[in-house]
C-alpha cells in the first residue's frame, strides 16, 4: 500500500514562508498572531477539525488588509490542517488561494510552493506523467536563489512522482538530494525523518524491506519529531516488518501508528494503516477480527475519498465475510472491486483478488462459481504473459525495430512525395475544370492527414519501444547499463567479425576495465545500506563522468563496475585507469549523514593483447582482468594491475594463473600496477 503523500507534505511545505519572511506589522499581526498561530499547531496534532475553526477566527480576525507574509503563512496552514482532516478538495481550494496571492505580489518562490498542490492532486489521481510535466514547468519558472526549504520541496516532490511511475533508481536520487540540502539547517529534524520515511517506502517497493526497517528506525531516533511523523514511520515500519514475516513486531508498529492517527485526527492514515492491519488478519484466519478493521477502514476511506485505501477496505471486508462462510453478504463486494480494477485495467490485483475468490468459494462447496472465477483467472495469467513474452521480445529486437520504423517512415515520406507529384501532374491536366482542382486540393490534405498520424502513431510507438528498452537494459539503483546490455553489446561485437571490427576500431583496442569498491562491506556495516546504495549511486556518477561518450559504464553486479571503452587507443589506457582511480579516490563521497573515503580496485584487459592466440576472447579477457583484480584487491588495494602481454596461449595461462591466484608463475604475463590517489579522510 503506497503511503500517503499528503500527509507526508505538510511539514516539507508549511517551512517554506517561515524560512522567507517574517511575520512583522501591527501588534496582532506579529506577537499575537505568531502566538495564536504557535497554539493552532499544536491543537492540530489531537484535533485538526477543533484547529481549523480556531484558524478560521484568526483570519477573520487578520483581514484582508494583513501583512502579505501573514495571509501566507494562514493559508498554507489552512492547506495542511484540511489535508490532516481528510478535506482535500478545501486543501486544493486554499493552494490556489495562496497561488493568486503570490502571483500579486510577484512572489516567485511562493508561487513555486502554491503549484505544488496541483502536482499532488494530479499524484492523488494517479496521474504521475501530469504531475510530471507540472513539475517541470515549476522548475523552469522557479527562481534561480529560491529558498533551501523550496528546493528540499521540489526534490521531494519529484521523488514522489519518480516512485509513482516505478522509477526508484530515480526517486531515491531525488530523496537523498533533498537529505543533503537539510544539512545545516536548523530544525531539519522532522523534515529529515519524513524523507526517511520515504526512502524507506523506496526500499519497500523495490524489495528491500531490511533496508526499510534500518532507514525507518533512523527517521524514529530523530529528536523532536513530530507526532503525524512518527505515525507515519511506524506505518511505514509495519509495512516492511510484516514483508520480513516478523509479524508481531510489524502488528505493534501498525497499531502505534494507528493510535498516532487516531490522537492527531489523520483520518487518511487511519484508513490506511487499518487496511493494512485487516490484510494481515486475514492471511491469519482471523476473519472475525479481519471485518471489524476492514469496516472501520471503510468507514475512514469514504471520508476521506481516497479511492485507493477503499478499494483495498472493500476487498478485505468482502474476503472477511466469505471466510466467515457469509457468502451472499460477501461477494457483492468482491465483485463490486473486480469491477473497478478491470475498468482500471489493474490485472494483477484483478488476478490477486479472483485467485482468493475462487479459493474460498472452493471452499464453501461453491464449485459452479469456483469453476467460473479460476476459468477467468487463467485466462488473465495466459493474457499477461503472453503481454510479458511480447514486451521481450519487443526489447530484444528493439534495434531492429528502430531501424524498421525508421524505413518505413521514409518510404512512407517518399510515397506522399510522389503522391504530392502526381497530384501536382492533375491539378496541371486539369487547370480547365475547377471542380477537379477543388478534388485535387482534398485529396492532397487527405493524403498530408494520414501521412501526420502515421508519423505520430510512430513516434509514440518509438517513445514507448525506448522506455522499455532503457528499464530492461538499466541496473534500478544506478541507472548504469547492466549484464544483460553488455551481452548484447558482445553478441554485436561478435556478429561483426575480426576485420570489421578492427576496421571499426582503426588501429584501437577493446579495453576492459573490471573495478570493486574496497571494503564495501564495512561502509554498510558502519554507516548502514542506505549510505552504501548512496556510495554506489555516487560511484556511478563518477565512472560516467570519466569516460568518454562512446564508451559503456555498467554494474557489473553488488559492488562491481565494469568500463568497455571500444576503439581505446592502447597508449591510452594507463591514463584511462589512472583517471578512474583519482576521479573515485579523490574526494570522499558526501552521503546521507556522513562523508566516506571510497576507493576501487582494478584489474584491465584489452583485446586484442600482445601474444595472445585466437582463443582470447571477452569472455577469457574478463576472467583474467578478475584475476587481475584479485591481485590488486590481495596487494593493498586502491590500485590497478594492466594485462599488457601473455606469454602462453590464453587457455593455459588461465588455468595456472587461476590454480595459483596468490602471484603469477613467472613468464606467463606481463603487468603494469597503477596506484590510485592517497585515500581521502571520512
Amino acid at each position: 500500500m503506497p503511503l500517503p503523500l499528503r500527509l507526508a507534505s505538510r511539514l516539507l511545505l508549511s517551512a517554506l514562508l517561515l524560512g522567507a519572511a517574517s511575520l512583522q506589522a501591527a501588534p496582532m499581526d506579529s506577537a499575537a498572531a505568531q502566538a495564536e498561530l504557535a497554539a493552532i499547531h499544536k491543537l492540530s496534532e489531537r484535533s485538526p477539525t477543533e484547529a481549523l475553526e480556531r484558524l478560521a477566527s484568526l483570519q477573520a480576525a487578520a483581514g484582508g488588509n494583513a501583512p502579505y507574509a501573514l495571509r501566507q503563512e494562514l493559508l498554507r496552514t489552512e492547506v495542511w490542517l484540511n489535508e490532516d482532516a481528510g478535506r482535500l478538495e478545501q486543501a486544493y481550494a486554499a493552494e490556489r488561494k495562496a497561488l493568486a496571492l503570490a502571483l500579486a505580489h510577484k512572489d516567485r518562490a511562493t508561487a513555486a510552493r502554491a503549484r505544488l498542490g496541483e502536482v499532488r492532486r494530479m499524484l492523488d489521481q494517479n496521474r504521475p506523467d501530469d504531475a510530471q510535466a507540472s513539475l517541470d514547468a515549476i522548475l523552469a519558472e522557479a527562481p534561480a536563489d529560491a529558498p533551501a526549504m523550496l528546493k528540499v520541496t521540489l526534490d521531494t516532490t519529484q521523488g514522489d512522482i519518480s516512485n509513482a511511475k516505478a522509477h526508484y533508481d530515480k526517486a531515491l536520487g531525488a530523496y537523498l538530494r533533498a537529505l543533503r540540502l537539510l544539512d545545516g539547517l536548523p530544525d531539519s529534524a522532522d523534515h529529515r525523518s519524513l524523507l526517511r520515511g520515504r526512502i524507506a517506502q523506496i526500499y519497500i517497493n523495490n524489495d528491500h524491506p531490511e533496508k526499510a526497517v534500518e532507514a525507518t528506525g533512523l527517521g524514529l531516533a530523530d529528536p523532536g519529531v513530530p507526532a503525524p511523523a512518527v505515525a507515519q514511520l511506524q506505518y511505514t515500519r509495519g509495512i516492511a516488518l510484516i514483508r520480513l514475516e516478523r509479524n508481531e513486531e510489524g502488528i505493534a508498529a501498525f497499531e502505534q501508528a494507528l493510535r498516532g492517527a487516531l490522537a492527531a485526527g489523520l483520518v487518511g492514515m487511519e484508513a490506511s494503516v487499518r487496511g493494512n492491519i485487516a490484510d494481515y488478519y486475514l492471511r491469519r484466519h482471523d476473519y472475525p477480527r479481519a471485518e471489524q478493521e476492514a469496516r472501520k477502514a471503510l468507514e475512514a476511506s469514504n471520508r476521506v475519498k481516497d479511492q485507493n485505501v477503499i478499494v483495498m477496505a472493500k476487498a478485505n471486508l468482502g474476503f472477511a465475510l466469505m471466510g466467515q462462510g457469509r457468502l451472499k453478504e460477501g461477494a457483492p463486494y468482491i465483485d463490486a472491486v473486480a469491477a473497478q480494477l478491470r475498468e482500471a485495467g489493474a490485472s494483477a490485483d484483478l488476478e490477486a483478488v479472483l485467485d482468493e475468490k475462487g479459493r474460498m468459494l472452493e471452499q464453501a462447496g461453491q464449485y459452479r462459481q469456483a469453476l467460473a472465477t479460476v476459468r477467468e483467472q487463467q485466462a488473465l495469467q495466459q493474457s499477461s504473459a503472453r503481454a510479458a513474452r511480447d514486451r521481450a521480445i519487443a526489447t530484444m529486437q528493439e534495434e531492429f525495430d528502430a531501424s524498421q520504423r525508421t524505413r518505413q517512415i521514409l518510404l512512407l515520406k517518399r510515397e506522399n512525395h510522389l503522391k504530392d507529384a502526381e497530384l501536382g501532374s492533375r491539378r496541371t491536366a486539369q487547370l480547365a475544370t475547377s471542380f477537379a482542382a477543388v478534388l485535387t486540393v482534398l485529396a492532397g490534405a487527405v493524403v498530408y492527414v494520414l501521412y501526420r498520424r502515421a508519423a505520430r502513431s510512430n513516434a509514440r510507438l518509438q517513445q514507448v519501444n525506448t522506455q522499455l528498452e532503457y528499464h530492461s537494459m538499466r541496473d534500478s539503483l544506478t541507472g548504469l547499463h547492466n549484464r544483460r546490455s553488455f551481452l548484447e553489446k558482445m553478441r554485436a561485437r561478435a556478429e561483426l567479425g575480426k576485420q570489421e571490427r578492427r576496421s571499426q576500431a582503426a588501429g584501437g583496442v577493446d579495453c576492459f576495465v573490471l573495478m570493486d569498491i574496497d571494503h564495501f562491506k564495512s561502509i554498510n556495516d558502519r554507516w548502514g545500506h542506505g549510505v552504501g546504495d548512496a556510495v554506489l549511486v555516487e560511484v556511478a556518477r563518477r565512472l560516467g563522468a570519466a569516460v568518454r561518450d562512446s564508451d559503456m559504464v555498467l554494474r557489473w553486479g553488488g559492488e562491481e563496475f565494469m568500463i568497455y571503452a571500444p576503439g581505446a587507443d592502447q597508449e591510452h589506457v594507463a591514463a584511462l585507469v589512472r583517471r578512474v582511480l583519482d576521479t573515485i579516490g579523490s574526494a570522499p563521497v558526501e552521503a546521507e549523514t556522513c562523508r566516506v573515503a571510497v576507493t576501487v580496485s582494478a584489474g584491465v584487459v584489452w583485446l586484442p593483447l600482445p601474444g595472445a592466440d585466437e582463443e582470447l576472447d571477452w569472455q577469457r579477457a574478463i576472467r583474467l582482468a578478475d584475476w587481475a583484480l584479485y591481485q590488486g584487491k590481495a596487494q593493498g588495494r586502491n590500485q590497478a594491475r594492466i594485462l599488457t602481454r601473455l606469454h602462453a596461449p590464453a587457455g593455459e595461462v588461465l588455468a595456472k594463473l587461476e590454480g595459483a591466484k596468490d602471484a603469477a608463475p613467472a613468464g606467463l604475463v606481463e603487468v603494469e600496477r597503477i596506484d590510485g590517489p592517497a585515500r581521502a579522510a571520512s
